[in-house]
């Protein structure tokens, strides 16, 4: 409104700076014409100081004061959060945070806050996508205890002999085996907790946490605190699995070195615990670049099948939430 009274006297201007070399008519005419348009700039002015003057335009007009002013103090206070993060030192995240582990062998978490969940067995068939690939055998609780049910037969698709798990091969180590029963199908259970059909973790039994984050299959690499863990195995029918698989790890530099692995494992029909034992004389090896990367690895892990679930076994949920 202030705009449209500014463009009106300017136009005033205008019309006052042509009247010049016009007739006496001509003049009055120009002049009663911009007294008319100086009374509606006037009225327009009014109208504008009306309206600016109401209620309801002093609060939106002290609401709009009042917002520019918090989002002043909002960006003084981003400010000062991007500064203080800025300075502050960055600590590395410990691993073993992601973990929850029982106290004992009793099938319950004491600091569990994830509420009720389904426990969860998955690679029933030969592709992930396969309907019937997982099924649902148990239920942990809000207040962290749980049971559940193996399956009570399964079927296999890899016989014994051919397990990545309990052959020589898959990992790049070599060796004999002697197999009984050779052609027995045999099956890893891989079991996973959810909660509405979507993956929050998996369910470990070890020792300590440290032999479920620490241990690196691919590599035959496991330099922490001694002890096992366990897997549950399906067997089709009875086999058993007696050798030694050897993986080389060359590296150079002064760090070269070997990992055997020690088979003993029985297998009756039907659901094993199969221990997996981590013990004994050690090698020495130095990555470089501080004392975080000197690491005294095993040099034998060993394979074999307890007939129930040892006294100093324990739970261990990994937390996959992130």
């Amino acid at each position: 409104m202030r705009a449209s009274v500014k463009y009106i006297l300017a136009a005033l201007v205008l019309v006052a700076l042509s009247c010049k070399g016009q007739t006496p008519e001509q003049k009055k005419m120009m002049k009663d014409m911009m007294e008319d348009m100086e009374k509606k700039g006037m009225e327009a002015q009014r109208q504008y100081d009306s309206i600016m003057n109401t209620p309801e335009m002093k609060k939106i007009a002290e609401q709009n004061k009042a917002f520019e002013a918090q989002a002043k103090i909002d960006r003084d206070k981003r400010a000062a959060e991007r500064k203080e993060n800025s300075e502050k030192t960055v600590s590395p995240k410990n691993d073993l945070e992601d973990y929850i582990i029982s106290s004992g062998n009793a099938k319950k978490f004491d600091n569990w806050s994830f509420g009720e969940a389904d426990i969860v067995m998955a690679g029933l068939t030969g592709y992930q996508n396969d309907p019937g690939n997982k099924k649902k055998i148990g239920t942990v609780k809000a207040d962290g205890s749980f049971d559940m049910q193996l399956p009570a037969k399964i079927a296999t698709y890899s016989t014994i002999k051919e397990n990545r798990w309990l052959s020589c091969g898959y990992f790049g180590d070599k060796g004999n085996i002697d197999y009984s029963n050779s052609n027995t199908g045999v099956m890893i259970g891989y079991i996973s907790i959810e909660i509405n059909d979507q993956l929050i973790g998996r369910l470990y039994m070890a020792t300590a946490i440290e032999l479920i984050d620490g241990w690196n299959p691919m590599q035959y690499h496991y330099h922490d605190i001694p002890g096992y863990r366990l897997e549950w195995f399906y067997a089709g029918g009875e086999t058993s699995a007696n050798g030694r698989c050897v993986k080389e790890n060359r590296y150079g530099e002064g760090r070269d070195f070997d990992i055997t692995t020690v088979y003993d494992a029985q297998l009756k029909p039907g659901w094993n615990l199969v221990k997996r034992e981590f013990d004994g004389p050690r090698i020495f090896v130095d990555w470089g670049d501080g004392e975080n990367n000197k690491h005294s690895y095993y040099k034998e892990e060993k394979i074999s099948v307890v007939n129930e679930l040892p006294g100093d076994a324990k739970w261990v949920f990994y937390d996959q939430t992130y």
